[in-house]
């Protein structure tokens, strides 16, 4: 059997009745006990059953106590003298765990400066790491993007195959997953092939920004501004160089926003005139530059065989039959300027 002297002196444990609101029956119980003191007896007549659980959770609430006036007896006790007494232990503990807070930071945060000396000299001696092979790329940027907190900006001037697309997306989902703002620029072309199409849905569906550009200079993948991961020249073979110097990864964000300032916006995916407008503007620019068919094809993402389809539609719409024609056409229309159109004829 419980002592009732026992029950006070083991203080109180709010978790005994308080919710959104006070149990009906500890409410009744207190409200007899406003009256006056009572016994335990005297409590259970007054509300018609045995009072004594009650008046043991009420006291481990600190609203009643044993009564001075009555020997063996309950009185009720103000609400506010209770709350009082049920945060005081709280209070303490509030302030011993701010102490050990302000300690942890103090101890460990005396350690930054060194952190940083070293992350500088490290910086200093080897801020780019060269990795050679796909699949050693690809493991890199696995760990690489699994340390990301707060920001991922991508641009990639070519669609991935479909089985390294899903392969990507357990990491892509992992990353939007834990609330990292993904930004992704693809190529125009990407909007004509189903593959791609199916992926950037379910990459904004998954919370990512996706963009489309004409034409895409490089890949590009930004981790929090702090790393970055750019391709090896074509010659030394598949690779990426992983770079963590602030000077160029500053410029690399900087080359980010330009293209992003100027991608069209993924909304609904389509493949509409102002985009396919983009993608011949683009082709005439490398026209005048006197790209290849396959240096421009390699710039939009695409195969020689696409590029001279757009040509020919190209050639149907404009009524002219050689790019020489072409380049008069565009000339007139003020799409490329008269000093610098050199197409090769064909």
């Amino acid at each position: 059997m419980v002592d009732d002297d026992d029950v006070v002196a083991r203080g109180g444990d709010l978790g005994h009745g308080v919710g959104p609101s006070l149990d009906p029956a500890l409410v009744e119980v207190y409200g007899v006990l406003l009256e006056g003191p009572l016994t335990t007896d005297e409590c259970s007549g007054a509300v018609g059953r045995p009072a004594l659980p009650d008046l043991h959770r009420l006291a481990a609430m600190h609203l009643v106590r044993p009564a001075l006036a009555l020997p063996g007896g309950w009185e009720a006790v103000a609400p506010d003298t209770a709350i009082a007494a049920s945060l005081a232990p709280l209070q303490e503990r509030v302030r011993e765990l701010t102490e050990r807070t302000e300690s942890v930071r103090a101890v460990l945060g005396s350690l930054e400066p060194l952190h940083r000396a070293a992350r500088r000299k490290q910086s200093a001696d080897s801020s780019t790491e060269l990795v050679r092979g796909s699949e050693q790329v690809r493991r890199r940027l696995s760990d690489l993007a699994g340390s990301a907190q707060r920001e991922v900006m991508a641009v990639h001037p070519t669609m991935a195959p479909v089985e390294v697309l899903r392969e990507g997306l357990a990491l892509d989902r992992a990353l939007l997953a834990r609330g990292v703002d993904y930004k992704v620029v693809w190529p125009h072309t990407a909007r004509r092939q189903q593959d791609s199409i199916e992926y950037m849905r379910l990459l904004r569906g998954l919370g990512g920004t996706v963009r489309t550009a004409p034409m895409l200079p490089s890949r590009i993948i930004l981790l929090d501004r702090s790393v970055a991961l750019v391709p090896l020249p074509a010659e030394e073979g598949p690779g990426a160089a992983v770079v963590r110097d602030p000077v160029v990864l500053d410029f690399l964000v900087s080359i980010f926003d330009h293209i992003w300032d100027r991608a069209q916006p993924v909304e609904e995916i389509s493949y509409d005139n102002r985009v396919f407008g983009e993608i011949e503007l683009a082709i005439l620019q490398a026209l005048t530059r006197g790209d290849t068919d396959e240096a421009i094809a390699r710039a939009l993402g695409i195969s020689t065989r696409t590029l001279r389809r757009y040509l020919t539609a190209m050639f149907e719409r404009l009524e002219v039959e050689t790019r020489f024609q072409l380049g008069i056409a565009a000339m007139r229309a003020g799409l490329v300027q008269v000093e610098t159109y050199c197409p090769t004829e064909g």
